[in-house]
């Protein structure tokens, strides 16, 4: 199967794995890619990136980009970015942007309109982003399994979202809950992870004085049972606890955290760490991995033999790392990692198509 792997640099593809870095091939020069996604409810494989949305039909041979509206409805500074893709089981699609806002496609993509219910939730006035204080950003939507209009929104500053009617009307599920949330990954209706982070808690390094002072915090993963109504944090004194994403395979929840928020990844003046829990989360094992003690993985695949893939670097900084190759790792039938493939630049998102 062929991998791809969105970047800080564009989309690589891979033919095979293990691979060397010279068979990597960047087939997309459409700067940082915040998705790769084969979406279970569309045809194609999807990404978004700082330059757009983009659809593949044919295995990620050519691309045609979407129309998802970026900009217009208020004043801003800087690009506006569609960051994040879904598909529900009746062939609507969803797309989240930075400024922020949410938009709903029923035609395939042709023609998209904003949810404007998502504007009226009480916790509007307080999201934000490290990088602008005027726009949070949508990092991804999650339709519940087992539901026909359950949306899950992940805003990166604002919390947890819930739609119960595809997006007409929404519930602030942000209480009890650091409110930097990265991604959701719901395991049944009712019950999800979130993997969350924060503000650097001094936050002079980018000059920001928001005066909010809601995002500072301690980071972790978090688990619903009730649909998002009350959270618990699973890994309860765990340092390394600026998370981007969770994952589960085979009975085991997998998290890669690091103990400094990105901004001090740019220096390494941090720490990061992988691990693995199977008795879902009541107990986490640190585990070894290639790129040990700064690089972070950020995403996981399983690929056709059941083989888990992993990607990672230092993805997604105020100034990516020009000096550092992104990893591709293999978890091995013994439970170690090794590397399988690098790329020229950090891996934020991987997809076999």
């Amino acid at each position: 199967m062929t991998l791809l792997m969105g970047t800080d640099d564009g989309l690589f593809r891979a033919e095979d794995v293990p691979f060397e870095k010279a068979d990597a091939e960047r087939i997309l020069d459409c700067g940082r890619v915040t998705q790769v996604e084969d979406l279970t409810h569309a045809e194609g494989v999807f990404i978004c990136s700082s330059d757009g949305a983009y659809r593949s039909l044919d295995g990620g041979e050519t691309w045609s980009e979407l129309a998802v509206p970026k900009g217009g409805r208020y004043w801003f500074e800087g690009d506006s970015i569609v960051f994040s893709l879904q598909a529900t089981a009746d062939g609507t699609l969803y797309a989240g942007t930075n400024l922020p806002a949410l938009y709903r496609s029923f035609d395939d993509g042709e023609t998209w309109h904003e949810l404007r219910g998502f504007q009226d939730l009480p916790s509007r006035p307080h999201w934000e982003s490290p990088e602008d204080p005027k726009r949070a950003r949508i990092r991804n939507i999650e339709s519940a399994p087992n539901t026909t209009d359950r949306l899950i929104v992940s805003l990166e500053v604002g919390g947890v979202h819930v739609s119960n009617d595809g997006g007409e009307t929404w519930i602030d599920r942000r209480e009890n809950i650091e409110d930097d949330v990265h991604h959701v990954l719901p395991l049944t209706a009712d019950c999800w992870l979130a993997a969350t982070g924060y503000f650097d808690l001094e936050l002079e390094h980018v000059g920001l004085q928001t005066g909010l002072g809601h995002a500072t915090g301690w980071g972790g993963l978090y688990r619903t049972t009730d649909a998002g109504e009350t959270w618990k944090r699973l890994d309860q004194g765990n340092e390394y606890s600026y998370i981007r994403r969770a994952f589960t395979h085979d009975g085991t929840v997998i998290f890669s955290g690091a103990n400094g928020a990105p901004p001090a990844w740019e220096n390494d003046e941090h720490e990061a760490a992988l691990f693995e829990s199977t008795d879902f989360g009541r107990t986490f094992e640190r585990v070894s991995y290639p790129g040990e003690p700064n690089e972070v993985i950020e995403d996981w695949v399983v690929d056709d033999d059941g083989t888990l893939l992993c990607g990672g670097g230092l993805f997604d900084i105020p100034d990516p790392r020009h000096d550092l190759d992104g990893r591709i790792m293999r978890r091995t039938d013994d439970g170690t990692y090794e590397t399988v493939g690098k790329v020229p630049s950090s891996v934020g998102r991987i997809e076999l198509v």
